[in-house]
């Protein structure tokens, strides 16, 4: 089984988004919570940073090596917020899956900063509560390629829990000049490791990082956070 885990911290509308994409496209999820900013209760999974004041990059990346620890899943996909997925884009990573592959979705991104390997730069829109949805399926439909190619960027990535776990998962923070998500593949493909963006696996990133839509949107109430 292969669990995708969503992290959110401070934008209700893009907790309220990543649930509905969640719900409409994987069988088994997690939505965890890291130390949000918000003065709202959270039905949810809550992570407490065991330091709260440290660089925000630091805590996430711990963040997320707590949402892979603590899945029981042997397989464990890890996704941002700020995305949308095409239909089939979990089923897509999981026929990649070998013991020796790090399979990763190919992003759409509208431009905010320069898409990085094998990603598009096409703006759908940067508004999380009246995204095309529709035309967008169709767009990922006629943009899907049966194929992959090697490297690529580093999220949603299907990661074996057992080998994340064994290289020490992410560091707490970037490596001098190198981001820790360049480290911790590094440190995957040393233990042989092939990473490779798969071109029929089609995710719309908002790239905003949830550093906007902080307003707590009228959908949220219906999930557990008031």
């Amino acid at each position: 089984m292969i669990e995708v885990v969503a992290m959110v911290y401070r934008s209700p509308a893009y907790a309220a988004m990543i649930r509905r994409e969640l719900e409409r496209t994987v069988p088994h999820f997690r939505i965890v919570a890291n130390d949000p900013v918000h003065p709202l209760r959270w039905d949810g999974e809550v992570y407490h940073d065991p330091e709260p004041q440290d660089h925000y990059l630091a805590r996430v990346y711990r963040c997320w090596n707590y949402c892979v620890a603590s899945s029981k899943a042997e397989h464990v996909c890890l996704v941002n917020s700020d995305m949308v997925f095409s239909t089939g884009w979990l089923e897509a990573l999981e026929r990649r899956m070998d013991g020796r592959t790090l399979p990763v979705s190919r992003l759409v991104e509208p431009g905010i900063i320069r898409p990085g390997q094998h990603a598009l730069e096409i703006d759908m829109g940067r508004d999380p509560d009246d995204f095309p949805l529709i035309p967008w399926e169709r767009m990922a439909s006629d943009l899907s390629e049966d194929r992959t190619e090697p490297g690529g960027l580093f999220m949603p990535c299907v990661f074996s829990r057992e080998a994340f776990l064994r290289v020490g998962g992410y560091p707490e923070g970037n490596v001098g000049s190198v981001s820790g998500d360049a480290w911790l593949f590094k440190r995957l493909g040393d233990a042989g490791y092939s990473h490779v963006t798969c071109f029929d696996s089609l995710v719309y990133h908002f790239q905003e990082g949830e550093m906007r839509h902080v307003e707590m949107p009228e959908a949220m109430s219906n999930w557990g956070i008031a």
